[in-house]
């Protein structure tokens, strides 16, 4: 362990935890008589009886406490000083003034004795600020523990901080920019520590000698380390004639770890030469320090050789770096450097047995490094679960564990990384050997987001879950439920996609798990969103939490919380949360409240993006609120914009939806028709024709540009329907009988043309489903298409008068889907097709066997028959057997066979 000691100051530069100090004091020219009176009186009375006649008597002033408080930081007696300064209320100053950004704080007034002036309120503020962080500061010195330093330091740095902003008192500038640049460098806050201690040695040179290496080593672990000029710094320190042996050689120690850093491995060795060479006497004597200096350098010398192979491995692009080491570096090792690691394997197995235990840890974690170089993965694992597991627990165990941690995560062991994680975050809390700085601190959070990632990446998102709940207190709770929402978003959509078939459709059990999952990932990102109100990440994470919501089909929540993000999100972000909110409203219900948001969007952004997608729901908003012509309008508009192409899949929706559109209200106007009497009805079916000829066209152009997507199946399937439509208004037209017979038999063709497309377009969809069943499971939607498709075919023979070839459709039908809900109709279909050919008997048996089928039908098809069929169970029931009585009628009396 190097140190660098200065008067009492203890620099630790190992770990950058200083364990004892007491700065010397800088005294002013002089004191004032009340002030050097006390302070003769506290070198004769003890402090306790100091502050019993103080405390007795009524007549001492605050400012007098502050005089007698000056004068024991004067003569060393911080401690004191700093509580005498605290036990005192100043009167309050309606005359602060912060200094301008930027701009220096002037000192503060202060007589040559160095204490304030009589009427100078601000300046007996500042001085008791800086007396009180002072003791508070001096007070963290005395303290073993990092923990308890660092609990002391917490609030030492806030009144140091306050007399630093007002001006430090005059002639404790230095003095006090040392302190608060030395409680930074002990919190971690190494930005703020290099400013502070420049600005001590600038003000006092004397400071020179004590405070380089610590702002040296500052510069080296800031954000953006400054290695080179830390390295100048300490250069000037090693150039000091007075340095002796021991000091030389810690702050070489130093020098050399940055040099291996940089890459400078010559240097670096070279430096460990002369190192060893010249504190050998000092390790014959078995010195104390010499000895864990020569531990040291072995140590420092491992660790140069690992680096050195770290740094020869060749860039391999999406590697992952576990434990400091990219995982692809086993394969890179060449056989004279693996030999290399094991001796050092070696050397330091021997430094794990002899040396210090801080630095036997050390040893124990470089060794890791080189078993994972040599690709021992399992022997650096169990290394760093010793390391991890030391007692106490300090600064090495932490890097142990959150090393163990990053490997157990490589290799998708979640459930042991939950383990891990679950020891460190109890030992973070509860230790006070650790010295867990802000920039340590910054560190776990980012290893453990990358943690996190890769064990998301392998699809182990129960314990990455289990993880973010366990390390939230070291977390925050925000970013702990943020990582959570990530985890459980990512779940939900490895579920879909496990769930989805071939043609891209997701089963049912799936789709389900998935939104539970969506849902989950909603109510983690809201709970982060109220965590994060108040900053800049809270409208960003409501939207996470929105889109979670709308992906996991819980709209009523989304709609609330998109209430609040139109009301703090930019405008210029606003269209996505206009849109969302639509889609909302629009799968609760509410059409018309949907139109609003929708069409906000269209007119008060006619240029972002999203108004594609606003009007393609603004028309299905308009479709559900029965606006055909405004629902048609959005979609053409899509379509005809001129910005998006087919490729699009907003121009892919918007056409798809267009064809269904007008094939819905042809159908409807046709249904509507075939209830008119005739004149009415040819009135009516020619009004209908040129939208379902438009029908036609936008579905015959989704089946040609997208086959075989889903949805162009399902055009397909329209498609058929839609010939089979087209052909009602000829067929109505051969009843006039205005018309002559050339015109009627041009009628009858055009009718059975229309039917042979429709034939033809069923036909080719059951060849298509059947070739795709022999490879694959069919979706529940192809099922549906395929069943629909069977039956329309039979049915289109039937109309087509083609009587035996309809009844051998129907048959085959039945005998696909037997035991199932389709074979009734199917049945009684044949049953009619087989009557009409006057095979009377053959029918009436056909009817009879359908009765029979229904009773085979198993309980588990109950819920779907309605769905399959025309009737639910107990209607089928019902019907056959009203149809097996007329038969009975008919026929007679049957024999118990026949029954």
């Amino acid at each position: 362990m190097t140190r660098w000691r200065h008067g009492r100051f203890e620099f630790m530069a190992t770990d950058g935890t200083p364990s004892t100090a007491e700065p010397v004091a800088k005294s002013g020219p002089s004191l004032a008589a009340a002030a050097a009176g006390a302070a003769t009186l506290a070198t004769i009375v003890s402090f306790g009886y100091l502050f019993s006649v103080w405390g007795s008597s009524s007549n001492i002033s605050a400012l007098d406490t502050l005089r007698l408080a000056s004068a024991q930081y004067v003569s060393g007696n911080l401690v004191v000083a700093g509580e005498l300064a605290s036990s005192v209320t100043l009167p309050s100053s309606n005359e602060d003034e912060e200094p301008a950004e930027g701009e220096e704080p002037e000192p503060v007034e202060s007589d040559e004795d160095g204490e304030p002036e009589e009427d100078s309120q601000e300046s007996w503020v500042v001085l008791q600020d800086f007396l009180i962080g002072a003791g508070l500061y001096e007070k963290s010195t005395k303290e073993v523990l990092p923990a308890d330093r660092r609990d002391v330091l917490k609030k030492a740095i806030p009144a140091l901080e306050k007399s630093r902003d007002a001006g430090f008192p005059e002639g404790r500038s230095a003095a006090g920019y040392r302190m608060l640049g030395l409680s930074y460098y002990e919190m971690g806050q190494y930005d703020e520590a290099t400013e502070s201690l420049d600005r001590a040695i600038k003000g006092d040179l004397t400071y020179r000698t004590e405070l380089t290496p610590v702002l040296a080593t500052a510069r080296a672990r800031r954000p953006i380390n400054e290695l080179g000029q830390a390295i100048t710094e300490i250069d000037q320190v090693l150039a000091l004639e007075s340095l002796d042996t021991q000091k030389r050689t810690e702050t070489e120690l130093l020098k050399i770890k940055w040099l291996i850093e940089l890459g400078r491995f010559d240097e670096a060795k070279q430096m460990i030469e002369a190192a060893r060479e010249r504190i050998q006497p000092e390790v014959g004597l078995q010195k104390g320090w010499a000895l864990k200096a020569n531990d040291e350098l072995a140590i420092t010398d491992a660790q140069m050789t690992v680096r050195k192979t770290l740094l020869a491995l060749r860039p391999i692009p999406g590697d992952i770096v576990v434990a400091g080491v990219p995982t692809s570096a086993p394969k890179q090792i060449t056989a004279a450097q693996r030999t290399e690691l094991i001796n050092l394997l070696k050397v330091l197995g021997e430094m794990q047995r002899e040396a210090d235990p801080k630095l036997a840890a050390q040893a124990q974690i470089i060794g890791a490094h080189a078993m994972l170089l040599a690709g021992e993965r399992d022997l650096a694992l169990a290394e760093l679960t010793l390391v991890r597991q030391q007692r106490p627990f300090r600064d090495e165990g932490l890097e142990g564990g959150m090393s163990e941690m990053e490997l157990l995560a490589d290799m998708g062991l979640g459930d042991e990384v939950l383990q891990t994680a679950t020891y460190l975050s109890r030992e973070i809390a509860q230790s006070r050997h650790l010295n867990f700085t802000k920039r340590r601190e910054e560190e776990f959070r980012s290893r453990v987001r990358s943690i996190l990632e890769r064990l998301r990446g392998l699809e182990e998102y129960e314990a990455t879950i289990a993880i973010a709940d366990t390390v939230a207190g070291l977390f925050g709770k925000a970013e702990s439920e943020i990582e959570k929402g990530t985890a459980y978003r990512d779940w939900g959509e490895s579920i879909l996609k496990a769930g989805r078939d071939a043609v891209g459709d997701v089963s049912r059990p799936s789709f389900e798990a998935a939104l539970a999952k969506f849902r989950g990932a909603g109510d983690a990102f809201g709970f982060a969103a109220e965590e994060q109100f108040n900053t800049d990440a809270y409208v960003p994470t409501l939207w996470s939490a929105i889109d979670a919501y709308q992906r996991g089909r819980h709209f009523s929540k989304s709609a609330i919380l998109l209430k609040r993000y139109l009301r703090y999100e930019d405008r210029m972000r606003q269209p996505r949360g206009l849109v969302a909110h639509g889609r909302a409203l629009l799968a609760e219900g509410k059409p018309i409240d949907a139109m609003k948001s929708l069409e906000t969007c269209i007119a008060e952004f006619p240029r972002d993006p999203m108004r594609y997608e606003a009007r393609l729901l603004a028309a299905q908003a308009a479709a559900d609120a029965k606006d055909g012509e405004t629902a048609k309008a959005f979609l053409e508009a899509n379509l005809n914009d001129g910005q998006l192409t087919p490729q699009s899949p907003i121009w892919r929706d918007s056409l798809y939806t267009l064809g269904e559109l007008l094939y819905a209200e042809s159908d409807l106007a046709i249904l509507q028709a075939m209830e008119m009497e005739l004149d009415e009805r040819i009135e009516k079916l020619d009004d209908t024709d040129p939208i379902l000829n438009e029908a036609l066209r936008r579905l015959n152009e989704a089946v040609e540009r997208y086959w075989p997507s889903p949805r162009a199946q399902a055009s397909a399937y329209l498609l058929a329907r839609g010939q089979l439509l087209a052909a009602k208004r000829p067929e109505a037209e051969v009843l006039s009988d205005s018309l002559l017979e050339p015109a009627k038999r041009d009628l009858r063709q055009k009718v059975s043309r229309y039917r042979q497309a429709g034939l033809d377009q069923f036909s080719a969809l059951v060849r298509f489903m059947d070739v795709r069943e022999r490879e694959v499971d069919l979706s529940e939607k192809q099922k549906a298409i395929l069943r629909n498709s069977l039956l329309g075919q039979a049915d289109t023979l039937k109309a087509m008068a083609r009587y035996t070839e309809a009844a051998d459709a129907y048959r085959e039908m039945s005998l696909r889907y037997m035991n199932e809900p389709p074979a009734l109709e199917a049945l009684l279909g044949q049953a009619r097709m087989v009557r009409l050919l006057g095979r009377e008997k053959e029918a009436n048996l056909i009817v009879s066997q359908a009765a029979v089928v229904l009773n085979r039908i198993s309980d588990e098809w109950d819920e779907q028959f309605e769905e399959m069929t025309r009737f639910d169970r107990p209607g089928w029931k019902k019907y056959l057997d009203w149809m097996t009585s007329r038969l009975d009628q008919a026929t007679g009396p049957r024999s118990a066979l026949q029954r």
